[in-house]
């Protein structure tokens, strides 16, 4: 969960230089990719470029590739480069436009672009891009904070692994939802980590804020850790999204709501309306991790589950 909060911290607040690492292989459908998302290539030459850039900006970075790690560095532009596709399509779905001065005025006030890109992987141009992207998921998360309610039904697990067997499982063969449901364990208080078409809201459910369950199609099996601490993981099965009446008092909910908080949330909407594209990586850099929308090295590496369940891939 944290990891998630760390990675999308996009306002110029410092992010981690750490994700995995570049392995080799060929790339993906067109020559010279670093990835490719709906169709739409990511150029090798941009990704370097800005490895290059990040090296000599960042000691962190830098000290990096001296343990021999570029790989890392690399992989986390390639993430943003990607993000950056899903928050543009996402944009263009809902005909979402920024104000410019809004972008230029929120990079000033975190000093300049030079100081709001340090700590992270953008820098001095990317930092007015990346602060657009965050416009664009905080006005998506404005729209639906208050209106989204997914229908799920899930259950709790303290082992990752189990956690993400039982997804894989759920989505190979729904049916097996409700056997999960029903063996799941107690909590320490004795109640039972597990419902049936229970109705999840943010606005009711904060902690869940930044999770998958807001970013994927009913039909859709998540696995993901339901706390901070990854004491417990939970298993959903999302079997609805319906757009609600806002409950009385929400109204000024996103003025009352960590920024990076909304960025997180709007980053979900975004990969919702984003989720008939296909993202292929470049086997060199590894795969796409859609629960903290990053790049990982081999797929055992992702921090959760995400899979359409077989029923609804033969819809």
């Amino acid at each position: 969960m944290s990891t998630v909060l760390k990675r999308f911290s996009l306002v110029g607040v410092a992010a981690l230089l750490a994700v995995s690492a570049v392995g080799c292989g060929t790339g993906p459908a067109k020559a010279g990719s670093a990835a490719i998302v709906g169709g739409q290539a990511i150029n090798l030459e941009t990704v370097q470029d800005r490895t290059v850039t990040v090296l000599k900006k960042e000691p962190a970075a830098k000290q990096m590739q001296d343990q021999g790690k570029l790989d890392q560095v690399s992989r986390l532009v390639l993430a943003d480069e990607i993000t950056h596709k899903i928050a543009e399509h996402a944009a263009q779905r809902e005909n979402i436009t920024v104000d410019e001065t809004k972008v230029y005025d929120a990079v000033q006030e975190k000093g300049g672009p030079e100081a709001a890109a340090k700590q992270s992987e953008q820098d001095s141009t990317t930092i007015y891009r990346r602060q657009r992207d965050v416009l664009v998921m905080g006005e998506l998360a404005r729209r639906n904070l208050s209106t989204l309610e997914v229908v799920i039904d899930f259950f709790q697990v303290k082992d990752p692994k189990e956690a993400k067997e039982k997804a894989a499982e759920v989505a190979a063969d729904s049916s097996k939802m409700s056997r999960f449901v029903q063996e799941a364990p107690r909590t320490t208080g004795g109640q039972q980590a597990s419902a049936t078409n229970q109705k999840v809201r943010v606005t009711e459910n904060p902690s869940l804020v930044h999770t998958m369950l807001w970013g994927v199609k009913p039909g859709t099996v998540v696995a993901f850790p339901a706390d901070e601490q990854q004491s417990s993981w939970m298993v959903a099965l999302v079997k609805e999204r319906n757009k609600v009446s806002p409950v009385p008092g929400e109204d000024d909910l996103t003025e009352r709501i960590d920024p990076r908080l909304l960025a997180a949330f709007g980053l979900r909407i975004a990969q919702y309306l984003a989720a008939d594209l296909s993202i292929e990586v470049n086997p060199r850099y590894g795969v796409w991790d859609p629960t903290d929308a990053t790049v990982v090295a081999v797929s055992g590496e992702r921090a959760g589950f995400v899979g359409v369940t077989a029923a609804k891939n033969k819809s």
